[in-house]
């Protein structure tokens, strides 16, 4: 199991100082994930109150430009809000730039006021997605020749796309699915990798549903081990078990109602803490002791491929995280590292 960080952030400027301050000190720990050995670092896409980022493919150029092997990922780029052509030219510009290191994580959304704000309209959600996702991978695919696309809500003729992608035949594609199984078929029926949460009320459905998806590839004519199963939820790391308890639940609970009352909807996470998520598997904060056996059971029972992390939220200080990152980085993560080793071997 490889591992990353996810800036899926809440901004307080009482904890992070300005907006200067804070992006800045998000890409200088991005640089110091890539010297402390995680794969991947991903920025996430949002419109409303400090919620991610506007543009992440901005703060993933940024990242790129000072970063050389960690991959950057976009987790996740909410495709109906825009249009494809200007999706498409953003992010191969980041995998050009990085040099073939985007991971493109994509998905529909689930705020309706962000598309009421765009002016546009929620019911054309999933059709929106589907489209875009149809054309920006034709786009990627199309090597600078003219191309069509005739759609429901895009219609274009003779567009050249520029830049082409270092990545063949395309930069990674990560496919958002949650608790609706057609969400999951959908993502195995293009061939995508599968990007899902943990922090959900039942684990054990997104489980059946990553087996699912795993033989729908096949059935599709894909190599299941030929694509990843990336997972995300909320960690903290610290030396005491206690405190990393402590900490982590208050961060976890102040950022499940902080995404509540985002939503506006009367929902799960209204109620949700961070202690009974770590409680049963859906949520890791504790020691490293205490985290690599859980971990190693996570992977085991799910299939995860990527284990995406969010330490940066909750009001979580600069200081916490940057303990917590780099605590994880050197005496959790090598311990799977020997795990794939011997596996390979094996």
């Amino acid at each position: 199991m490889k591992f990353g960080i996810a800036y899926n952030i809440d901004y307080h400027e009482d904890i992070h100082g300005s907006t200067s301050e804070y992006l800045n000190h998000i890409i200088e720990e991005s640089v110091r994930l890539e010297e402390l050995g995680y794969d991947t670092v991903w920025f996430a896409e949002h419109h409303s109150s400090g919620y991610s980022f506007g543009n992440p493919a901005v703060i993933a150029g940024a990242v790129a430009a000072r970063t050389s092997r960690i991959r950057i990922g976009i987790g996740v780029s909410l495709l109906p809000l825009h249009h494809p052509i200007k999706l498409a030219e953003e992010y191969g510009l980041v995998d050009a730039i990085s040099n073939g290191r985007l991971d493109f994580g994509i998905g529909r959304g689930y705020m309706k006021k962000e598309y009421d704000w765009m002016g546009i309209p929620f019911e054309e959600s999933h059709s929106r997605y589907h489209e875009a996702a149809d054309f920006i991978t034709q786009a990627w695919t199309s090597n600078g020749e003219p191309m069509d696309f005739h759609g429901k809500h895009f219609n274009v003729e003779g567009y050249k796309y520029f830049p082409k992608p270092c990545q063949k035949p395309h930069p990674a594609i990560y496919a958002s699915a949650g608790g609706t199984p057609e969400s999951f078929r959908w993502a195995a029926e293009k061939g995508f990798n599968l990007g899902t949460p943990l922090f959900v009320p039942d684990q054990d459905l997104v489980a059946s549903n990553i087996r699912a998806y795993r033989a729908m590839l096949a059935e599709n004519g894909f190599d299941p081990a030929s694509r990843e199963v990336c997972a995300i939820t909320q960690m903290y790391c610290a030396e005491d078990s206690e405190q990393a308890v402590r900490d982590g639940s208050l961060f976890a609970t102040n950022y499940y109602r902080f995404f509540s009352n985002l939503s506006g909807a009367d929902n799960f996470f209204q109620t949700a803490t961070g202690e009974e998520m770590n409680a049963d598997g859906r949520a890791f904060f504790g020691s490293p002791d205490n985290l690599i056996p859980r971990l190693k059971k996570l992977e085991a029972r799910m299939g995860i491929d990527l284990l995406l992390v969010e330490v940066a939220q909750g009001k979580a200080t600069p200081e916490k995280v940057q303990s917590a990152v780099t605590l994880f980085a050197k005496e959790v993560m090598p311990e799977f590292r020997e795990h794939a080793i011997a596996s390979r071997a094996a």
